[in-house]
């Protein structure tokens, strides 16, 4: 009778404790979906049957008119929100109440990914960012332009070799082999041989750091971004014991050999490594997690918003024939040429980079940490008149794609139009993210975006890109990666412009 009874009561309690939470948001008059218990409202993307990222889209258009919904992120409340008004305030007018990024991760543990500014937290994280911007100057990307562009006239030469065996490749393969290259060469000093090697020894290292095939990985990253308490309780790690210690070893061997060999280069290893002061101190550990960092900036997220923006050109012809006149034009006004001014110059080239950042965004969501007690109440008659007060602790998501993607702000959104942003003055502001906002803007974007356009300026000035039948559309996406990734591939084929 006592067992029953206890049972009985553990029950109770069990339930009472999954379940007493959930009326977080309606106690506060906050609208939102239904959650469920323990997986709140992101089931479908713990089991792996939907991005996140689609989820909270799917929120946001299902909430047409509210500035702000309730939801849970597993068993932790969180606000999703609408309001362009609200993502202003939260990235830029009222940034000390939402500083940090919502991640945990001890840079004891992950002594590299602990230490990216974008884990980094409170008086540690300005410091840091003060320190790399002067990295990230337009100088300092004039200094490495030589050897991004060197990059790119290999995968041309890489091409012209390939192109004889067959025309089809792989959009981001090809993408990969060229952002690898460009990481090795500006963030570590090395020879990355992608395009020599079909998997070289600093692919591999790149692999192992951030990959989408690794299952493993994709479960890490899954729990480090949607369920960060959980991250921090179980210190899990983001980079391995064993690639710590070979970049480490890899960055350490690269600046003894050119300070024993007076060797000055203009690239990113060589200005982060001039970083810090007698209070400041610029650790080895601290240059290799700066340089490590590009993995995920330079490589990663470069070589899927370059192989995007291929594969939407290759299905828009009449944007791929404009763009490469630009192109033609630009080399014909620089003696055929194609120096780092001209990336500035070209106007078509940014909208179809920032078109297929707006149409594809690389990430779903941002999202933010409440440090500071905040109250919003909206002021556009657009929005219905509630108030909401945000606990320190309490996750705030932005929701890059359903902004980007609402026809309220970007007509037709499903169409591929390069033109709407030849004039940004017609984007509302904070509607548009695929960087963040603020202070937190993302640190490399510079580098990400200059390696982007050089790269497909070199392309298309020599090939012409189809899509090839291989590539399964409609596209689908892999639900267990941080990032878009197109399952199956984007396949293309290059034929040669004469």
């Amino acid at each position: 009778m006592w067992l029953i009874i206890l049972i009985t009561l553990s029950i109770a309690l069990f339930y009472y404790l999954i379940t007493k939470n959930l009326n977080y948001w309606r106690n506060r008059s906050v609208p939102g979906p239904d959650p469920w218990p323990i997986v709140g409202n992101i089931g479908p993307s713990l089991i792996g049957r939907l991005p996140a990222g689609e989820i909270f889209t799917n929120i946001y258009r299902k909430y047409e008119g509210y500035p702000f919904v309730g939801i849970f992120r597993a068993t932790t409340p969180a606000l999703l929100v609408r309001d362009p008004d609200f993502v202003k305030n939260i990235t830029v007018k009222d940034f000390k109440h939402f500083q940090n990024n919502d991640l945990h991760v001890d840079k004891e543990v992950d002594p590299l990914f602990g230490r990216h500014p974008f884990v980094l937290k409170g008086a540690e994280w300005k410091i840091k960012r003060a320190q790399l911007s002067t990295c990230f100057t337009s100088g300092k990307m004039k200094g490495m332009y030589p050897l991004i562009r060197n990059s790119s006239e290999r995968m041309v030469r890489y091409i012209e070799d390939e192109i004889s065996k067959s025309s089809t490749m792989e959009s981001r393969e090809l993408c990969v082999r060229l952002t690898l290259d460009n990481v090795a060469s500006c963030a570590f000093g090395l020879e990355g041989r992608s395009f020599d090697e079909p998997y070289s020894s600093f692919r591999q290292m790149a692999d192992e750091f951030f990959s989408p095939d690794n299952f493993w990985m994709s479960i890490r990253t899954t729990i480090l971004f949607l369920i960060p308490a959980l991250g921090k309780f179980f210190k899990i790690k983001f980079v391995s014991d064993t690639i710590t210690q070979k970049l480490l070893n890899t960055v350490s061997s690269t600046l003894k050999y050119r300070k024993e060999n007076n060797v000055v280069r203009n690239d990113f290893l060589e200005y982060v490594s001039q970083l810090g002061d007698n209070t400041n101190v610029f650790t080895d550990v601290d240059i290799t997690a700066s340089a490590a960092s590009f993995f995920g900036d330079g490589y990663e997220s470069s070589s899927r918003a370059m192989s995007f923006l291929l594969f939407e050109l290759a299905r828009n012809p009449r944007v791929q024939d404009t763009l490469r006149q630009e192109i033609i034009e630009s080399y014909k006004n620089n003696n055929d040429s194609f120096s780092y001014e001209s990336i500035q110059e070209m106007s078509y080239l940014d909208a179809c980079f920032n078109e297929n950042m707006r149409k594809n965004s690389l990430v779903h969501q941002l999202t933010k940490l409440c440090t500071e007690k905040y109250t919003y109440t909206p002021t556009n008659p657009e929005f219905k008149k509630l108030t909401v007060t945000v606990e320190p602790g309490t996750p705030v998501i932005l929701p890059i794609t359903g902004l980007q993607n609402d026809p309220k702000y970007f007509e037709s959104p499903d169409e591929f139009k390069p033109e709407r942003f030849l004039d940004k003055d017609n984007i509302q502001k904070f509607t548009y993210l695929p960087f963040g906002e603020g202070p937190r803007l993302c640190l490399g974007q510079r580098f990400g975006i200059t390696q982007v356009k050089v790269g497909l300026v070199h392309l298309l000035k020599n090939y012409r890109v189809t899509v090839n039948q291989k590539t399964q559309l409609p596209l689908k996406y892999d639900p267990w990666y941080i990032m878009l990734h197109a399952i199956g591939g984007l396949w293309i084929d290059l034929h040669k412009v004469e």
